[in-house]
């Protein structure tokens, strides 16, 4: 008892706590997710609670109960119909009328104009919460609308649920009627029809109605129904209808074994009665006697509250009748002939030590409250100064452990961007090795075909020294071609190095221009789409110039390697990106060569990778080449601003 009190006082302080801190957007909150171990702890409160009434300690019922509803308050579950059905059931089982229509009222509330569809189970609940309360208005308010918001299938579930509520309350005519409406509706699944003849034989014996009974009870008997607490009771009454009273015995005693379990449901309670009703007719008063006072601690008081409760106060009487004798008669009569002053005197000595009883008690129940006060305001000072040292090491912990992670990040960072200026440093150089290469070769293009040339042109133009030979046209008209020889060649070096058309014409009209100069030979067709770069400006001139290159480089493999006839060319430019799809129908390529260890795509992978982009090379034998390249501008646009 000492654990469950501090139980609740800790859970009522700490809820006290948690409202005080944001009670206000607590309860703002419509749609909160409640955890499974929140909902798991309410309902272990609630079985709690049920193994307390069978124990038929109702205190600490109740004080579970208080739990149940202090974890929805922390839940901010107030409102929840499946929840509020659970509570309201729990308080009318315990007699607190007030919290229990408290809590029908949330179950059944109308939430921005539609109403609250709820479950069988808390239906059934609620249901039973309204007889135990006995309010037949609210048990009619709650089904017609549970009745009118059904769907097709589950409106004869919820008839048959109906009629179980208003048997608790006693109204059996009314029951009568649905019952004979569910009867003849068709057609209708075995178990349905089943529980619809139980509660049709348990309402004509209560009525006085038996013209069909035996009927009901062949048709159920014939549909082999599993075995419920409304067939065990129908099943005893048509026994003892039929003054089977062994069978009707042995049937009750399965519901009354069932009540000792626990089971608190109007049915059971009613099976109890029967049975109590059934061996005091029998005359077996001691029997009577322990069921009646089964029954008596079970139902709520004041008797007359309830349908069960007269019910049993009828049948009480009824067997206190049968078994008063004459000897209490006469008992009965001496006392009442006692002389009054004797009466008087008892009843005053009677009342006084009462009364003394009664503050003996009261002073004990308060000093040991005042303790028990006293031990749960040491236990919340320590329970609260834990929790304030566990925020603390926690809060600790979490800094700590982010600082951490924040100073790996920061490293992952630094490591990345120094291998990004390794990765950019390793690119210049091959680069560089490469332009160095293409120098020496320039050189060697320079010195072995343009000067040997210009050796032939001075040996043309020169006198031989010992023939003393003049310079016949002929010479001046060698030297003339080769001097013209001369010249191209210097031009198309000066366009290797530097490509005039992208200084006279810009880097979209000189690839344009590359095109068309291939599709003039007749042996490649380039079908081309060039798509934005209205603006060449906002990029750098080496950029223009290597993009170029890898465009001449694309073109060059195309024509050299690849025996294609048509080629698909398309330059788009992106907001952040420039995208290049180049694809032949060549002889294409094996999957194991689709490397970059060639010369020429070697340095054409380099210029990619310079410029941080990506380079895609697809292709099977006889079946052409793809080759997708995309090169991200945002930096080289954010360069040209600044």
């Amino acid at each position: 008892m000492y654990k469950l009190l501090f139980v609740f006082f800790l859970t009522f302080f700490v809820n006290t706590a948690v409202f005080a801190q944001d009670g206000a957007s607590q309860n703002a909150a419509k749609n909160t997710s409640y955890s499974d171990q929140d909902v798991n702890r309410f309902y272990e409160y609630i079985r709690y609670f049920n193994d307390a009434l069978k124990l038929n300690s109702k205190k600490t019922a109740k004080g579970y109960l208080l739990l149940a509803e202090n974890q929805l308050m922390l839940m901010n579950a107030l409102n929840e119909a499946r929840f509020c059905a659970e509570m309201a059931l729990g308080y009318a089982r315990i007699g607190d009328k007030k919290k229990a229509i408290a809590f029908q009222q949330k179950a059944t509330m109308v939430s921005r104009g539609k109403t609250i569809i709820l479950s069988i189970k808390n239906l059934n609940h609620l249901a039973q919460s309204f007889v135990l309360t006995n309010d037949t208005t609210g048990l009619k308010r709650l089904f017609d609308k549970a009745i009118s918001t059904a769907s097709k299938t589950e409106k004869k579930t919820v008839k048959i649920a109906y009629v179980n509520g208003l048997f608790g309350v006693d109204e059996n005519v009314k029951a009568s009627t649905l019952l004979n409406e569910l009867y003849t509706d068709t057609p209708l699944p075995e178990n349905e029809r089943a529980e619809i003849l139980n509660l049709l034989i348990i309402n004509s014996i209560k009525l006085k109605k038996t013209q069909y009974i035996d009927k009901y009870y062949q048709e159920l008997e014939q549909l082999k129904p599993s075995i419920t607490a409304n067939y065990l009771l129908a099943k005893g009454m048509y026994f003892e209808l039929k003054n089977q009273y062994a069978n009707a015995s042995k049937t009750y005693q399965l519901l009354v074994k069932d009540f000792n379990a626990g089971k608190r449901e109007n049915v059971y309670l009613e099976g109890v009665l029967q049975l109590a009703q059934l061996v005091s007719k029998q005359l077996k008063k001691d029997s009577a006697n322990y069921y009646f006072a089964l029954l008596e601690k079970a139902i709520i008081k004041p008797f007359q509250s309830t349908a069960i409760g007269i019910r049993y106060l009828k049948f009480f009487n009824a067997h206190q009748t049968r078994f008063k004798s004459a000897n209490s008669t006469a008992i009965d009569k001496a006392i009442n002939t006692k002389d009054s002053l004797y009466k008087n005197e008892l009843i005053a000595v009677t009342k006084e030590l009462q009364y003394k009883h009664k503050i003996e008690e009261d002073k004990q129940k308060a000093e040991l409250l005042k303790r028990q006060r006293d031990i749960a305001k040491q236990r919340s000072v320590l329970i609260i100064g834990g929790l304030c040292l566990l925020v603390i090491v926690a809060g600790t912990t979490i800094y700590i452990l982010y600082q951490r992670r924040k100073q790996a990040n920061l490293l992952h960072l630094a490591e990345v961007e120094r291998l990004k200026q390794v990765h950019k440093t390793d690119i210049i150089k091959k680069l560089s090795a490469t332009q160095e290469a293409e120098r020496w070769r320039i050189a060697d293009q320079l010195h072995d075909e343009v000067g040997s040339m210009i050796s032939v042109v001075r040996l043309n133009l020169s006198e031989h020294p010992l023939k003393k030979e003049p310079i016949t046209p002929e010479k001046l008209e060698t030297a003339n071609r080769i001097l013209a020889d001369v010249a191209n060649t210097v031009r198309e070096m000066s366009h290797e190095l530097m490509p005039v058309a992208i200084r006279q014409y810009g880097l979209i009209n000189a690839i344009e221009q590359l095109i068309n100069d291939i599709n003039t030979s007749g042996k490649l067709y380039i079908e081309h789409l060039i798509y934005g770069f209205d603006d060449l400006s906002k990029y750098p001139e080496d950029f223009q110039v290597s993009f170029y290159r890898i465009v001449q480089e694309l073109f060059q493999n195309i024509v050299k390697h690849s025996k294609a006839t048509n080629a698909i060319f398309q330059l788009v430019e992106l907001p952040d990106s420039i995208n290049l799809y180049i694809e032949d129908n060549g002889k294409g390529i094996e999957k194991e060569k689709v490397d970059k260890t060639g010369k020429g795509i070697g340095l054409l992978a380099n210029r990619i990778d310079y410029y941080e982009g990506k380079i895609s090379i697809e292709g099977q034998p006889g079946k052409g080449t793809l080759i997708v390249i995309d090169i991200p501008t945002e930096h080289m646009v954010g360069e040209q601003k600044d």
